[in-house]
Parts: structure tokens; C-alpha cells; sequence
């Protein structure tokens, strides 16, 4: 008896193989590129090589593979989630403004990738919404990129596993001293190089560390009292005492409420607050360009995980109040 089947759970369910990603490329009867993004290549024999991959029947560019007798398989590096985007969209011009030049039977080539395979058409199967294409290899190149990988309804990173570093290899505690490796070490040194700059940026506005980290607590949580502002930067070891409070004041950045129990940024204290904001997001996206979005979200997913593991109690610098 056959069970119905839901159709979101069937693909969630598929969603949880990770594959990597393509983009396939043909000509139309014109000789005009055309290419697509598909997850659905395989191998399927070494002797003769041959690979396959699947295209849905309502797809645009479905005449086009069917007629043209070649088909170029390029696996994506970890760095082209662009390229893969922009080749999942339907109706663009998917070859502007990128570089591609002209393989076997005419193929579109894109220069970058981890493995690329120009392929001879050879047969071609209806499998239910979809045509499924198998060709036969006549070139194939590769980079050693790490390929871009797709799982759960995102895209990820390939990890590779065959590293011979010993955890106990970073630290020599014999002979004192430890290499690039001590994870303790590549987080100072990652938090000492993204700070270095932003520390000029304040100091050059003539503003100090305590008085930065002042302004971008007020900035944050609005007014607060002497002892809310002890307690969020105390930990720093660059918590403001009542004399830079005053010169806060005198320099027109901080302001005693009518109370006169809690600090408030003035305008010019806000004005300055912004500034540096805009300064961070610039900077970070400048440090940022070159990563892919799955490397910066992998590496942001292990640090929001590795600050609750480390955490002792700390309160937050930035909470709003």
C-alpha cells in the first residue's frame, strides 16, 4: 500500500543530505550561454566516465539542454554564493558582467571553480518533474578549492578532517612556549588586529578607551546610573571613575539628567557614538570581503556557542536597558 506523502516533509527530509553545489552551463540554438544552479550531480561510472545531473521540466532553459549535446558541470568554491544565487534566478541575464569563455561543442566556461567537467550528452530520462541528463566526460579540470555546500536549506562549509595537529601540539610546556596554533593565542590576536584600528579612530577623536566604551553603553541603553555603568564595564578594566565622567561632561559628551541620577549622551555625544557605529560597520565589512557568507556564519555560530560555554556571569556591555 502506498503511504501519501507530504511534500514540505519529503524535502525537508531530502534537505538534511549535504551536496555540493553546481552551476551548469549549454547554448541554445543561437549559441547564446545558458546555465543554471543544480545540486543534482552524481557520478555514475568511472569506466566510461559518466556523470548525471536532473533539471525540472518547467524550467526556461530545459530546450536548450535538451538540443544542444553538451552540458559543463562546474562544482563551486566555498566563495561563490553570488554565483550560485545568480544563477538560481530565473529570468536575469545570468552571464552579465561575469568573465566566461568558449569550451567543447561551444561551452560556457566560468573561470573559477573547485572541479569543472565538460560533458558529452548521451542519454536523457524523464524522472517525474524532472529530466535527467547523463553525459560522458571529455575534460575535466580541478583546483583543490574547497567546494560550496548546500544542507539543510542553506549553504555551508567543508570541513576537512585529515589534520595531524595534536591538540597538545600548540603548547610546549617544557620548554615554555607555544606557536600560532594555541586557540587562546589566535583569539587575542584576532581581538588585538580588529580592535587596532577602531583604538586610532577614538583616539583621534581625542577620546580614551573608558570614555569610548562610556559612550557606546549610553549610546546603547540610554541613560543609566553611576553604579549600571560600573557594573556593565567594570570587567573591561576600563570603567570610568568620576574624574573622566567630569571631562566627559566638560567636553559636552555626557550630560546628568534632571534627576540627577543617571548619565545621558548630549547630541554631541550621540552625534560621536554614531560616528564610531558607522566607523565598526565599515571596518567589519572591509575585514569581512573575501569570506564566504558560510565561512563568516560558521565562525559566528562558534563564537556565539564558545561565549555561553566561557561565560561566568558577565553582563552585557550592549544590552539595551
Amino acid at each position: 500500500m502506498t503511504t501519501a506523502i507530504d511534500a514540505t516533509d519529503f524535502r525537508y527530509a531530502l534537505g538534511q543530505f549535504a551536496t555540493g553545489v553546481t552551476v551548469i552551463t549549454s547554448t541554445d540554438q543561437e549559441q547564446n550561454p545558458v546555465g543554471v544552479t543544480a545540486s543534482s550531480f552524481n557520478s555514475v561510472s568511472l569506466d566510461p566516465p559518466l556523470v548525471l545531473w536532473s533539471l525540472a521540466k518547467n524550467s526556461n532553459s530545459l530546450a536548450a539542454f535538451e538540443q544542444s549535446g553538451y552540458f559543463c558541470v562546474h562544482v563551486l568554491t566555498a566563495s561563490q554564493e553570488d554565483i550560485s544565487q545568480k544563477f538560481a534566478t530565473k529570468g536575469a541575464d545570468k552571464f552579465a558582467d561575469i568573465e566566461w569563455s568558449r569550451g567543447e561543442g561551444e561551452l560556457p566556461l566560468l573561470p573559477v571553480y573547485a572541479a569543472r567537467f565538460q560533458c558529452k550528452t548521451t542519454y536523457q530520462y524523464e524522472g517525474g518533474d524532472h529530466v535527467i541528463f547523463v553525459g560522458e566526460v571529455i575534460d575535466f579540470e580541478k583546483t583543490g578549492e574547497p567546494p560550496l555546500v548546500f544542507h539543510a536549506g542553506r549553504y555551508a562549509l567543508a570541513k576537512n578532517k585529515d589534520s595531524k595537529e595534536r591538540p597538545g601540539d600548540a603548547v610546549d610546556l617544557e620548554q615554555g612556549n607555544f606557536n600560532d596554533n594555541f586557540f587562546l593565542y589566535l583569539l587575542s590576536r584576532a581581538h588585538y588586529q580588529v580592535s587596532f584600528s577602531m583604538r586610532q579612530e577614538f583616539e583621534k577623536a581625542g577620546v580614551n578607551h573608558s570614555e569610548y566604551l562610556t559612550l557606546t553603553v549610553l549610546g546603547m541603553a540610554g541613560a543609566l546610573s553611576w553604579q549600571d555603568l560600573q557594573t556593565r564595564i567594570e570587567h573591561t578594566g576600563h570603567a570610568p571613575d568620576h574624574g573622566i565622567m567630569n571631562e566627559m561632561q566638560d567636553k559636552g559628551l555626557v550630560r546628568v539628567t534632571d534627576d540627577g541620577k543617571t548619565y545621558a549622551l548630549t547630541i554631541k555625544g550621540r552625534e560621536l557614538y554614531i560616528s564610531f557605529l558607522a566607523i565598526s560597520k565599515a571596518q567589519e565589512e572591509e575585514l569581512l570581503a573575501g569570506f564566504s557568507e558560510a565561512e563568516i556564519a560558521d565562525v559566528r555560530g562558534f563564537l556565539q556557542r564558545f561565549i555561553q560555554k566561557t561565560d561566568p556571569g558577565i553582563p552585557s556591555l550592549w544590552q539595551h536597558k
